[in-house]
């Protein structure tokens, strides 16, 4: 074959299959469509495939496995088959098959949570429950759950994986999977419930709802009914709106997904409710659980049959039972709302038939009506819907004007041409032909055909006159195919007949007839005719007498055929019952040959080929839509080839647009461009009122921190100081320190120094054995690989050998032809002037060579076929050589793995024996430091005695000086309190005095207004009056003109002067003087006293200062007492040294050492404490 064909986009999904959505990854779900698998990565916007098998009745069902790395897929065949696919490369892994199996298809499958078991659930008539070990391909154990009861889906529990569930009608079944048999668990019995869905939920844990045809959900833990939940849809009173989409009937619940914390409910009304786990256990068990929100699909009355939540539960999607596909966010649950379930990719056409289809040649759009009542146009090039319309009547057939600006649309009342605006289809010409199945227009577009019965009729496009009828046929025409140069038409129908009209004198110019076969479609070229029908048969006809060249046995019914354009391929489509539809590539000339792609999920209804031979189109009963990409593998690139598209014209984008739509959207941007500048006007207001705001706040901040600024730079000071003392402090400590640690590490250096040299002794030996291991590997690695190639050399070398031979055969055979033919022709030359009896005898035996060898090139073509057979199975058997070699590699890897796991063993037994090491030395230097400490102490013991007493003395006066300033701080305390009440009255009163002035102000207002509206009123009172002198000549006009005057205002004066009294607003400019004295007075008063407040807070600062000066002076001489503490200490121990040798009896003064250092410890604590409490009046202080 040298063309093929390449799925790209399938528009269109199974609703009737229950499960039929998944998430594989966060942004790629997978669905049954047709007869494939289809992986929709919702990011890039592309679809990757799984096809079925081309012996297989269709897809029944599919499972995803926990871990997203493969898939089941069951298909119908006699018994059922399940197929087990990789996800990331799409390549088959397993085959399972029960041979005991009685059922055709599989209902339900499930994957264990450890992905290690299969469960699958026949259907009727045996309904067997089968466990499988899939990676093995082994039946573990099997089970006839019912014989009658109709079972609709299976599951494993996600906690225990020995544990099953089975649902259906009257029946909720629990099982153990042992070794050999699935043992019945005893649960809680169901009588009259016809259960439709169940699902395990994450939260209770070992806990399931299940729903049923009545509206109810059941809660049950482990295999227990433990309620009925309060809140079902059976319980909730249905909306106006439910209540006109499903009348007395009630609400199903159709499928189940769990939650972190709940569930969703999809319902029969294309209703979806969220329930949530309530945090505190409720009293009754069924409120365990809440209804969140409730909301549906708009427009879209249908069950919701499969639903899926995305790995991180921010998504829903939703497969309906009229073949769509909705998703929308549930991050906040609660405002979830009916616009937000949208299409994910568009709207399909569903449920029913798509019904006509056809191309446009200046614009890459495809056309398709449906029995749903749609028009939709699809852009193949970005596979987006452009445009769709739904109408009243049901469309049968469909047409595309090759500008891509009309429509023909047959109707079940009329014919109607349409123009394509730029967002609408809109009717502009009616022809009254009733239910018209065929129509198209001409390739140039100036004519039109349409189907009325059994009569064709031809219309002029631009006038819409009808030009012929074309009448011959006995029943209805099912196919119309114009001509290249749009002179003759080619028709077939059901009465068995193929005939070939000329359009211009409206006449029959062939036909062809066989009585008893329907024909379904025809097509032609500028010398052959080809008609497909019930006779599983592609008749060739040869123009002009359409007379029979070739018969080409189809083994099935083909409901449609096309031919390139560049008639190199020819397609045809399968158009059997309850059987996938399949598209068949015929080499051009038909030989019989072809290759098969099964694509849909029933019987083709249409197919096109786009104008450049690039795409091929092909719709179902079901209302999917598939795009293949048309292939040529001889030249590895599309049909019409590079030359095609050189020179070619670029797609239209005009579009139609009416002048009354044109004259509104221009109306609107003028309104749109006034608001627009409205609102720049009134955002430069708000934008300067916003800057004006923030300067006045920037102002006050900079004060506020040049303040805080100041107060900040006066601590940093401070801290300085006591920052430097303790630095000297740390500096002798970290001396000492370091000596103590050079002398430590020196002997550990010495200790672990041998330890070290042991372990790299014992690390050698370990690479020594890892070399060995990884040698010997090695050598068997490059062993296997030597004879691998050496046997693909071998097998090649055959090959090239046995295609010489086969190159040098046909060579010779056709050196043989082109001789036989050149003697045929001297011959003929030289017989011209013969008799004819010999001319005739002549021919007759060139004509047997000539089938001969036509015989010997067709037997070579089959001998072909089989090395080609042959060649796929080396290439088979080279795979299965590769993935040896790579379970190989797998196990090298280990083997290294295995080898690291060593090495860090190692590294910690390392470290553990370093640290213990450590441990211990550092707790014999702990004890070398006691035993040397004690020793000190018990040298100085006795000469530190002496000095306590003198530092008593010492200390008793300093502390009558801390007594005194504890006694001066607590007197500024109390002062500070004082200050803080006197503040906190004087905050009440201005927030009193401010509510007043907001009162007066909204006092003032009103009176402002009051006066305005005088004043409007004096100036209407003087534009009267002006007006009645205007007629002060005519008395009667100016006596009514003054009491109409008089009429309208002395009243309303009269009553206003009535409302305000004299009193009132004198009492009220008494009140607001009163008030404004006050206010003035308490102005004066605060203003005094954050004056004081400041004057008091500058004495406390100088106090503070003053006494932290004396403290830095006590510490200063505690230095020197300690200096000379120590060389005191240092003369004694020179003493004690050189009068070792003598024993002396040490005065009682010395024995007292010891609690002189306590007494100087206390103190210093007693300073600190003092800082704090200094620190903190401070920051009251400032605060």
């Amino acid at each position: 074959m040298s063309s093929g064909l390449q799925h790209r986009f399938v528009f269109g999904v199974n609703g009737a299959i229950k499960q039929n959505i998944d998430y594989v990854e966060d942004s790629m779900i997978c669905y049954v469509a047709g007869h494939n698998i289809v992986m929709y990565d919702q990011v890039e916007k592309r679809q990757r495939f799984i096809h079925g098998n081309e012996e297989a009745h269709g897809i029944s069902s599919f499972a995803l496995c926990p871990s997203k790395k493969y898939i089941a897929i069951a298909e119908k065949s006699e018994p059922a088959e399940i197929f087990v696919y990789n996800v990331r490369t799409c390549r088959k892994f397993k085959h399972l098959q029960y041979k005991q199996w009685v059922t055709r298809e599989v209902a339900s499958m499930a994957f264990s949570a450890d992905n290690q078991l299969l469960l699958t659930l026949g259907s009727a008539p045996d309904f067997t429950l089968v466990c499988w070990n899939w990676n093995k391909a082994k039946v573990l154990s099997t089970i006839q759950v019912s014989e009658t009861l109709s079972l609709n889906q299976t599951s494993f529990s996600p906690l225990d994986a020995s544990v099953c569930c089975v649902s259906g009608k009257d029946r909720l079944s629990f099982y153990r999977v042992l070794d050999n048999e699935l043992r019945l668990i005893p649960s809680s019995p169901l009588a009259a419930t016809n259960v439709l869905c169940h699902v395990w939920l994450k939260q209770p844990e070992d806990h399931m709802v299940i729903g049923t045809d009545d509206g109810d959900l059941l809660v049950y833990e482990k295999s227990n009914l433990l309620c009925r939940l309060a809140q079902a849809p059976k319980n909730l009173e249905k909306s106006d709106a439910e209540k006109l989409e499903t009348g007395n009937r009630s609400i199903r619940v159709e499928s189940l997904c769990a939650l972190s914390k709940g569930f969703i409910a999809g319902c029969s009304n294309s209703t979806f409710r969220l329930y949530s786990l309530l945090q505190e256990k409720p009293k009754d068990a069924k409120d365990m659980f809440y209804l969140v929100q409730t909301w549906s699909v708009n427009d879209h009355v249908q069950e919701v049959m499969s639903m899926t939540i995305s790995p991180n539960e921010d998504s829903l999607m939703a497969v309906l039972s009229d073949n769509q596909i909705f998703h929308s966010s549930i991050v906040s649950p609660a405002n979830l709302k009916n616009d937000d379930m949208k299409p994910v990719m568009c709207e399909f056409h569903g449920p029913g038939a798509i019904t006509g289809m056809d191309l446009c040649v200046r614009k890459p759009f495809c056309v398709t009506c449906g029995m749903d009542r749609s028009i939709r146009i699809w852009n193949y090039l970005d596979f987006k819907v452009e445009m769709f319309k739904y109408f009243n009547e049901d469309p049968y057939s469909v047409a595309f004007h090759p500008t891509g600006l009309h429509l023909l649309v047959g109707f079940a009342d009329k014919l109607r041409l349409m123009n394509v605006l730029m967002d609408d289809i809109r009717p502009y010409r009616e022809f009254s032909i009733k239910g018209c199945r065929e129509c198209c227009f001409s390739n140039g577009g100036q004519y039109f055909a349409a189907v009325n019965g059994n009569v064709i009729c031809i219309f002029e496009f631009y006038t819409g006159d009808k030009v012929f009828d074309l009448r011959g046929h006995s029943s209805k025409v099912k196919g119309l195919s114009w001509g290249a140069d749009d002179s003759t038409l080619i028709s077939c129908g059901q009465d068995g007949a193929v005939y070939q009209w000329n359009v211009a004198k409206g006449i029959r110019m062939g036909d062809f007839v066989q009585k008893g076969t329907l024909y379904n479609c025809a097509i032609g070229n500028n010398e052959m005719v080809w008609a497909v029908g019930s006779d599983r048969f592609i008749k060739e006809l040869e123009l002009p007498d359409l007379n029979t060249v070739k018969e080409v046995d189809g083994g099935v019914v083909l409901g449609q055929i096309v031919l390139s354009h560049s008639e190199h391929c020819m397609f045809a489509t399968t158009a059997v019952d309850k059987r996938p539809g399949s598209v068949r590539a015929y080499a051009f000339p038909l030989t019989g040959d072809y290759l098969e792609y099964p694509c849909l999920g029933g019987p083709i209804t249409r197919m096109r080929i786009s104008h450049n031979d690039q795409f091929l189109f092909v719709a179902d009963d079901k209302g999917s839509l598939i795009v293949f990409a048309v292939k040529d593998k001889s030249e590895k690139r599309s049909l019409t080839g590079k030359d095609s598209s050189v020179g070619a014209m670029s797609w239209s984008e005009e579009v139609l647009v009416t002048k009354s739509d044109l004259e509104e959207k221009q109306a609107l941007m003028q309104e749109l461009g006034t608001k627009v500048d409205e609102l720049a006007l009134h955002n430069e207001y708000q934008l300067r009122l916003k800057d004006m705001n923030y300067q006045e706040k920037i102002k006050e901040t900079t004060e506020k921190y040049t303040q805080d600024l100041e107060q900040d730079k006066n601590k940093y000071e401070l801290l300085r100081e006591e920052k430097n003392d303790m630095e000297m402090e740390y500096d002798e400590r970290l001396k000492q320190m370091d000596e103590k640690h050079q002398h430590e590490l020196q002997e550990l250096e010495g200790g672990y120094q041998q330890k070290i040299m042991g372990e790299v002794e014992r690390y050698q030996h370990l690479c020594h054995e890892r070399d060995l291991q990884k040698d010997r590997w090695d050598s068997q690695q490059r062993i296997l690989i030597e004879t691998h190639e050496k046997y693909v050399a071998e097998l090649t070398e055959d090959f090239e050998q046995k295609l010489d031979e086969d190159k040098q055969l046909r060579m010779q055979y056709e050196e043989e032809k082109n001789d036989a033919q050149r003697e045929f022709d001297e011959v003929r030359h030289q017989l011209e002037d013969d008799i004819d009896t010999e001319i005739q005898n002549l021919r007759v035996k060139y004509d047997q060579q000539l089938a001969n060898e036509r015989e010997a090139t067709l037997r070579f073509k089959g001998e072909n076929g089989i090395m080609k057979k042959k060649f796929t199975v080396l290439q088979k058997d080279i795979e299965d050589q590769k993935e040896e070699i790579k379970s190989l590699l797998e196990k090298e890897k280990e083997l290294h793995e295995q080898i690291k796991a060593l090495e860090r063993e190692i590294q910690a037994h390392k470290r553990e024996i370093k640290s213990r090491d450590d441990t211990i030395g550092e707790k014999e230097k702990k004890i070398y430091e006691l035993k040397k400490k004690n020793q000190e102490l018990e040298k100085f013991k006795f000469v530190l005695d002496y000095k306590i007493k003198e530092l008593k003395r010492q200390i008793e006066p300093r502390e009558t000086e801390i007594s005194n300033m504890k006694n001066q701080i607590k007197d500024m305390d109390r002062e500070l309190e004082q200050f803080h009440k006197s503040n906190a009255q004087l905050d009440l009163m201005i927030g009193e005095l401010r509510g007043k002035l907001d009162g007066m102000q909204k006092e003032i207002l009103a009176q402002r207004k009051v006066i305005g509206d005088q004043e409007s009123l004096m100036r209407r009172c003087k534009g009267e009056l002006h007006d009645a002198a205007q007629v002060i000549q005519n008395p009667t006009l100016l006596a009514e003109k003054i009491s109409a005057i008089y009429k309208q205002h002395v009243v309303k004066q009269s009553v206003a002067k009535d409302g305000v009294d004299i009193n009132v607003q004198n009492e009220y400019q008494r009140h607001q003087q009163f008030l404004e004295r006050t206010l003035s007075s308490l102005k004066l008063k605060f203003n005094q006293d954050v004056k004081k407040h400041k004057s008091i807070n500058l004495k406390l600062m100088e106090e503070n200062i003053q006494i932290i000066q004396e403290i830095s002076a006590q510490r200063d001489q505690n230095k020197l007492k300690k200096q000379m503490l120590a060389a005191k200490l240092g003369d004694l121990k020179l003493r004690s040294q050189r009068e070792s040798a003598t024993p002396a009896t040490v005065s009682p003064r010395l024995s007292t050492g010891g609690g002189l250092v306590d007494q100087v410890e206390a103190n210093k604590r007693r300073i600190i404490e003092l800082r704090r409490t200094v620190k903190e009046m401070e920051n009251e202080i400032v605060n």
